[in-house]
């Protein structure tokens, strides 16, 4: 659906504002499953069972997803000021805002259960984790003329996916 501006946006959004918008949002939301990949990666890495104390394993998740950000920041600046002839402009670092936003919203739904429950809060936040990617491949799909049907079956083979990476990762034994 094209909305005045011509800009293709979803069914059922508000129409953006400019095209600066839609590129926000898309950065902020790449940002946040990137994000919700990646911590998903390291909490299924921390060992089964782990007796470390949550404020541990807590901060762990926070400062590897904090590391995370850092290098995608320095490689972001890297590549705008080469398309940019060394310069960082208003819009390069207006995406960089969308990036840590998404980023850190990530970082902290993933260590805030482990921090709350412990070491058993690090099911939950994998909880969290899969489920934001499964909601955002969903509406992704509902976003373009699909059905619920269609919606549902990707969604479902996204989270297959998602899990089957996870068990590969215990077979392996990490």
């Amino acid at each position: 659906m094209r909305g005045r501006s011509g800009v293709r946006h979803a069914v059922g959004m508000a129409e953006p504002r400019t095209e600066h918008t839609v590129e926000w949002v898309r950065e902020s939301v790449t940002m946040a499953l990137y994000m919700s990949l990646s911590l998903l990666a390291v909490l299924v890495a921390l060992p089964s069972g782990s007796t470390a104390e949550a404020e541990h394993l807590a901060w762990t998740v926070l400062l590897t997803a904090i590391g995370l950000l850092l290098a995608h920041q320095v490689a972001f600046r890297l590549s705008s000021r080469m398309v940019n002839q060394g310069l960082l402009d208003e819009e390069s670092l207006s995406l960089i805002g969308a990036q840590t936003a998404g980023g850190l919203a990530v970082a902290f739904v993933a260590a805030a259960p482990v921090w709350a429950l412990g070491s058993s809060g690090v099911r939950m936040s994998e909880f969290l984790l899969i489920s934001f990617v499964a909601a955002t491949g969903y509406r992704s799909v509902r976003g373009a003329p699909s059905s619920r049907t269609k919606a549902l079956v990707y969604t479902a083979g996204l989270v297959l996916v998602m899990i089957a990476v996870v068990a590969l990762k215990v077979v392996v034994g990490h």
